[in-house]
């Protein structure tokens, strides 16, 4: 008898521009291209995983007791909070929402991934302060310090991620453990086995999609031009993202 696919639960808290949005399917299509590029790198099937999306600004799953979805059949196995022009601190009501819904996933033990704006509404959600870093804006790949957890999650003594945050989680919560650090900000991904895994970075950025991001917030004026600049002449470096999905792959337990 055939397993029956892990469900993954895409909460969608933007909408990327147009060549994530169009030419990728936004976030979902985006992660689901992502997850099944991790599965045939680990020889896994494709059809393990079933990811669908919900706008998160407009709702959300309600979990039962098991994870499972009370609106239809489909049953939610895990959730991954994508990234966000918007503030994890902020006091949207979507966001508060968000933050609550995260909150009741870790009590319900259903698994969470968290990506640079999820990464810190899961921080928030766990009790940790989140706000602007002092040190500006981190864009297009860069190097991440892996701490001696991090190298066992990842496989890799250090990492390299697309970036495209100023927000960070300022202070780490209880019981978890900091994955990897940056020159600007010392937490990068938080970790508890079976529960939680976030990382600031995007690993589903690519080199077409930072540039669009990097060249937007130039010309509006949120990101210092020489900041874009040199960000979009590193945009086509290499980065860990599929190395960093297949570790999703695993802490999923999939």
């Amino acid at each position: 008898m055939p397993l029956k696919p892990f469900t993954l639960a895409v909460l969608e808290c933007d909408q990327p521009l147009d060549h994530a949005r169009i030419e990728r399917g936004g976030h979902t299509g985006v992660w689901s291209a992502l997850f099944a590029d991790a599965a045939d790198a680990q020889g896994i099937p494709r059809d393990r995983i079933n990811v669908i999306g919900y706008n998160a600004e407009e709702g959300l799953p309600t979990l039962d007791g098991s994870g499972n979805r009370d609106t239809d059949e489909d049953e939610i196995d895990a959730v991954l909070v994508s990234g966000s022009r918007y503030n994890a601190w902020g006091d949207d009501a979507w966001i508060i929402n968000l933050v609550g819904f995260v909150r009741e996933c870790v009590e319900k033990k259903v698994p969470v991934i968290g990506i640079c704006f999820g990464h810190q509404v899961v921080g928030r959600a766990l009790g940790a302060e989140v706000g602007r870093g002092e040190n500006g804006w981190e864009v297009a790949p860069t190097r991440l310090v892996v701490s001696e957890a991090g190298k066992g999650v990842f496989g890799k003594d250090e990492i390299t991620l697309h970036l495209m945050n100023r927000d960070i989680v300022k202070t780490c919560p209880p019981n978890m453990e900091i994955l990897a650090s940056s020159s600007n900000a010392k937490i990068h991904s938080l970790y508890r086995p079976g529960a939680i895994f976030t990382v600031q970075g995007h690993p589903e950025f690519n080199g077409e999609i930072i540039k669009e991001l990097l060249k937007m917030r130039i010309e509006s004026g949120v990101i210092p031009q020489d900041t874009g600049n040199d960000g979009i002449g590193r945009a086509p470096l290499p980065h860990d993202g599929l190395a960093v999905t297949i570790a999703f792959w695993k802490f999923l337990g999939i």
